[in-house]
C-alpha cells in the first residue's frame, strides 16, 4: 500500500484567552509515567489543564491507569469534563489506541482482536504514527490496509515523527478512506506538554466525540528528533532504579 504526500493543511477554561471561546484543547497522544519509557507525573498534566485549558488523551502503553489518575482529578475539578480512559494497546502487528475505554485491553492480541475489545466496549480505534519507520513498534502497513474500514481516527499530526513526510502519508491515508485526523504531542516528557493539540466542540461522548474532530482546528508544533535518544535515557534511568515514576 502507497500513498503520495499531499500538501493538506487542515471547554476552555475562562481564565485562558488563548483558544477559540467555547471550544475545547484537546492533546490526543500524551504518556505518563505509567508508561515504562515516560517521565511525566500524572499532577503535570493536570497542571496543563489547570493553566493553559489544554486537555489530554492520557495513552500509556498497555495500561489505563495513568488515564484513570489523570481523569479521577479532573472530573472532579471540572464536572464537564467527561471520564476518557485510553490505552496505547501492542498488539502482534503493531499499537492501536483505544479511547473511551471500560477496561484495560491485554497487549499480545492480533490487530483485529483488539479492534474487537475496543468496539465490544463502545470505545474508538484510534491508529497512532501508521507511516512512521522510526518505530518498529508502529502498526504494519500491510496490516493497516486490511483494516482500515474499521479504525475510527487515523493519527495525521505526531511531534515525535522524525521525517515530516510519514505525517503527510498519515492524511493523505485518512483523506483517501474517509477518516478524520488527530494531533498528538506524544510527549513522553513533562517538556513536550502543551505543543499540539486541537481546538474542537466539546463533547460528551463517543459519538460526538468523532463529529467534533472532524471539524477541528489543528495546532501543531513539531519536536526535533533528538527527543527520542532522551526517551532512551529515561529507559535506562527507569531499568537501573535511578528513576522509578510510579
Amino acid at each position: 500500500m502507497t500513498f503520495e504526500p499531499s500538501h493538506q493543511s487542515p471547554i476552555v477554561p475562562e481564565h485562558d484567552n488563548g483558544g477559540e471561546p467555547g471550544f475545547l484543547r484537546l492533546d490526543m497522544h500524551v504518556h505518563s509515567w505509567y508508561s515504562s519509557d515516560a517521565a511525566t507525573d500524572p499532577a503535570s498534566i493536570i497542571r496543563l489543564w489547570e493553566k493553559k485549558g489544554i486537555l489530554s488523551l492520557v495513552c500509556d502503553h498497555n495500561t489505563t491507569a495513568g488515564a484513570e489518575a489523570v481523569y479521577r482529578e479532573l472530573t472532579r475539578i471540572c464536572r464537564d469534563i467527561p471520564l476518557i480512559l485510553s490505552e496505547e494497546i501492542t498488539t502482534t502487528q503493531g499499537e492501536i489506541i483505544g479511547v473511551f475505554l471500560t477496561d484495560k485491553i491485554p497487549a499480545g492480541l492480533s490487530a483485529g482482536e483488539t479492534l474487537d475489545r475496543i468496539e465490544e466496549q463502545g470505545a474508538i480505534s484510534l491508529v497512532p504514527h501508521p507511516f512512521c519507520t522510526y518505530r518498529s513498534s508502529a502498526l504494519q502497513w500491510e496490516t493497516l490496509h486490511d483494516i482500515i474500514g474499521r479504525v475510527d481516527i487515523l493519527e495525521g499530526y505526531n511531534a515525535r515523527i522524525t521525517r515530516a513526510g510519514e505525517n503527510e502519508l498519515a492524511r493523505e491515508c485518512a483523506a483517501r478512506y474517509g477518516k478524520p485526523v488527530s494531533v498528538g504531542s506524544d510527549a513522553h516528557t513533562p517538556l513536550e506538554l502543551g505543543r499540539c493539540y486541537l481546538e474542537m466542540v466539546p463533547f460528551s461522548e463517543p459519538k460526538d466525540f468523532l463529529a467534533s474532530i472532524g471539524e477541528a482546528s489543528v495546532r501543531f508544533r513539531a519536536m526535533h528528533p533528538s527527543i527520542h535518544f532522551l526517551t532512551m535515557m529515561v529507559k535506562v534511568a527507569r531499568r537501573n532504579g535511578l528513576f522509578s515514576g510510579v
